[in-house]
C-alpha cells in the first residue's frame, strides 16, 4: 500500500459520508518472486492478436488476495474514523470499488 486517502461530506440530508482509498503502484518484481524463481512468466505480446498496443498486462490478484486487501482496508477505515472522531454512533460501508491499482470503501455514518 502506498497511498491513503480519506474525504468525508455531508450530504443534503444531513448524514456523513465517507470515501477511504489505498492505492499501490509499481509493485517491485523482487516482491513477487517466490520458491526461487528467477522471473516473472509474461506471455509475450504478439501472441495476443487483438492487442496492437503496447500495454502489458497487469498482475491480477486472486480472490483470497483480494480479500485480505478488502480486510486491511476496512481495519485501516476504522482506524481513521476514530482518529478522526468520526462516525460515533457506528458505520456502514455501502460500497467497495475495486481497480488495478487500487481499492476504494464507500458509506456513512449512523
Amino acid at each position: 500500500m502506498t497511498e491513503e486517502k480519506f474525504e468525508t461530506r455531508i450530504s443534503e440530508n444531513g448524514q456523513t459520508e465517507f470515501v477511504y482509498g489505498i492505492s499501490w503502484e509499481n509493485t517491485s518484481q523482487e516482491s513477487l518472486l517466490r520458491k526461487g524463481r528467477q522471473e516473472i512468466d509474461r506471455p509475450r505480446q504478439d501472441s495476443f492478436n487483438s492487442r496492437s498496443d503496447n500495454q502489458r498486462l497487469d498482475i491480477q490478484a486472486n480472490n483470497q488476495t483480494k480479500l485480505d486487501l478488502e480486510d486491511r482496508a476496512a481495519n485501516a477505515l476504522k482506524l481513521k474514523l476514530e482518529k478522526e472522531q468520526l462516525c460515533l454512533k457506528g458505520y456502514e460501508i455501502s460500497n467497495v470499488v475495486w481497480k488495478a491499482d487500487n481499492i476504494r470503501l464507500l458509506g456513512y455514518c449512523f
